[in-house]
């Protein structure tokens, strides 16, 4: 509605999770949830990125899942899209902490912030810089999501409410729509 460019990084495909439609498990799962994740985006009309990451299934913590994931593709990964979108505005959608849950879900908070460090120092991956023809990248701001109001510090805050005469609903129903689509994590809204 505000007519920004946005883009959505998602660090898996969620290969190691449940599915709610059918029997496909591992990467026929994460076909389906990549295809989920891109009807979305044709809704909201957002770019889609993904990382080299696998998921595996559930874990407890960061550190089980650092195990398993090589950490440095990863950021590399999420550096390079940070260097090709050049975003004025970040929204980690995690907070890097056990708050997170899922394993890999801290490990996607704790990453997006080191990616946002390292995008900017021309030191880190510079093969991206020397063969892929990217230039360091400064984001401007920095968002954490939160759904409590127990966070201090600044804040943003949006009408998600809003009617937008254009679409012929609201952001919020917009929004349902798109979390609709992820139909094998039973995500679907009225």
């Amino acid at each position: 509605g505000e007519g920004a460019r946005t883009a959505y990084l998602s660090v898996n495909r969620g290969e190691g999770g449940q599915n709610g439609i059918g029997p496909e498990l591992w990467e026929g799962l994460g076909v389906i949830r990549t295809e989920e994740l891109l009807a979305a985006r044709k809704l909201d009309g957002a770019e889609q990125y993904f990382t080299r990451a696998f998921d595996f299934g559930y874990t407890r913590s960061a550190e089980e899942t650092l195990q398993k994931w090589n950490r440095e593709e990863i950021l590399g990964d999420m550096v390079r899209v940070i260097r090709m979108m050049r975003p004025l505005v970040v929204i980690n959608g995690f907070s890097g902490t056990a708050q997170d849950g899922h394993g890999q879900h801290q490990v996607a908070g704790m990453l997006t912030m080191e990616a946002i460090e390292a995008a900017a120092d021309p030191n880190r991956f510079p093969e991206q810089i020397a063969k892929e023809g990217l230039q360091p990248w400064r984001v401007s701001k920095v968002y954490g999501r939160r759904f409590a109001q127990t966070s201090s510090g600044p804040r943003a805050e949006f009408d998600v409410g809003v009617y937008d005469p254009v679409l012929g609903r609201s952001y919020a129903e917009l929004a349902a729509d798109g979390r609709s689509r992820h139909r094998s994590q039973d995500f679907g809204m009225i």
